[in-house]
């Protein structure tokens, strides 16, 4: 679509929507920096989770975060209907909604405004727009190919890397949080999908390379599941198994806010994680990143999108049952999890070291 759609002229109130993981979210902050840069006078409004509406704070680009609790407050029909009515009464003359459920795509359509949205998506019938879903490409080319739909020509050149603010607050936090550990490595161990895991012990034998070869710490990010929690107790576990003189890793699991975390992961000298959102909030806050994947690949738009030179993938080289799914499992779908076991540290310190000597 090579010019702008109906509209006439440059809509003044425009929403998004994105109501998905956090990892999810944070990719889609290059597409509302590009709509900012396209719409510099707008109103822009961001339906997204009560995390992605934090994890978004601050922002430089003067969006105003929706916060959708569809999981609390929100849950249910009435917390739908409320919802609907709130954006009804915002009243946009254009809406993207970047979210695939169904529930987002009515949302999308009783706002009001024009809508563009993925063919993929369910009830995409009721989009005035839908936009096919590139192939092969990231996730972020993805919703930049919604950008593209409606601004055409406009959108070509405009930067797709993730990007995320921090707070001078939430600076101070993280430096206190560290320690005073100023030269590390982060690991974020853990995932919301077990297939996406790459073993804890793992973890650990790479925290004993990179403290021999290049004397740097390890601190472990993460959540507050129990897998989390797990994947911590055993790294650390392994660590002082191997009775070496090395400082164990700094355990910031479950410490951290939004806001902190951001501000950890900008200090790294690296960041190791599984494909999960901490990988791409440390693409967002500038940080080198290696991602260990497993059952994901490139081919489903998983990998790290970074500047050229900040990321790297370790991942199994010949594995043919990958890649078993788009998000993951509870367990191996066929009972061998060779992707992940097979994974020596020794491959991934390779790629991590490929990264700290550029």
């Amino acid at each position: 679509m090579a010019n702008l759609p109906s509209l006439r002229g440059a809509p003044k109130k425009v929403l998004v929507i994105q109501t998905a993981f956090l990892g999810d979210i944070v990719l889609t902050t290059s597409f509302l920096s590009n709509l900012r840069k396209l719409l510099p006078s707008a109103e822009i409004r961001f339906l997204t989770t009560p995390v992605g509406a934090k994890v978004l704070q601050p922002n430089g680009m003067s969006i105003v975060p929706i916060s959708y609790d569809k999981r609390g407050k929100d849950k249910g029909f009435g917390g739908f209907v409320r919802m609907a009515k709130s954006l009804r009464s915002f009243n946009p003359e254009l809406v993207f909604c970047l979210h695939r459920s169904l529930r987002s795509t009515m949302l999308a359509r009783l706002s009001g405004g024009e809508t563009f949205g993925f063919l993929e998506g369910a009830g995409s019938v009721l989009f005035d727009h839908r936009v096919k879903r590139p192939a092969g490409v990231f996730e972020a080319e993805k919703n930049h190919a919604m950008l593209a739909a409606w601004a055409g020509e406009r959108s070509n050149g405009l930067c797709q890397f993730p990007v995320l603010g921090v707070s001078q607050e939430d600076t101070v936090a993280a430096a206190k949080l560290l320690e005073g550990q100023n030269e590390f490595v982060a690991f974020a161990p853990s995932s919301v999908w077990a297939t996406k895991r790459w073993p804890a012990e793992h973890f650990a034998r790479l925290a004993e390379l990179l403290w021999e070869k290049h004397g740097l710490r390890i601190v472990l990010v993460g959540g507050t599941d129990s897998a989390d929690f797990e994947a911590a107790k055993r790294i650390l576990d392994k660590v002082r198994s191997f009775g070496r003189e090395m400082p164990e890793p700094l355990d910031l699991i479950g410490k951290t806010t939004l806001g902190s975390l951001k501000g950890v992961l900008g200090r790294a000298k690296l960041l190791i994680a599984n494909d999960t959102a901490p990988l791409h909030v440390g693409i967002a806050m500038g940080a080198p990143v290696l991602g260990v994947f497993g059952p994901t690949t490139r081919s489903l738009g998983f990998f790290p999108f970074a500047p050229e030179g900040k990321s790297g993938i370790a991942e199994h080289p010949n594995m043919p049952c990958r890649p078993c799914g788009l998000h993951g499992h509870d367990v191996c779908p066929l009972g061998h999890f060779r992707c992940m076991l097979e994974l020596s540290p020794e491959a991934v310190y390779v790629e991590a070291e490929r990264l700290l000597c550029r």
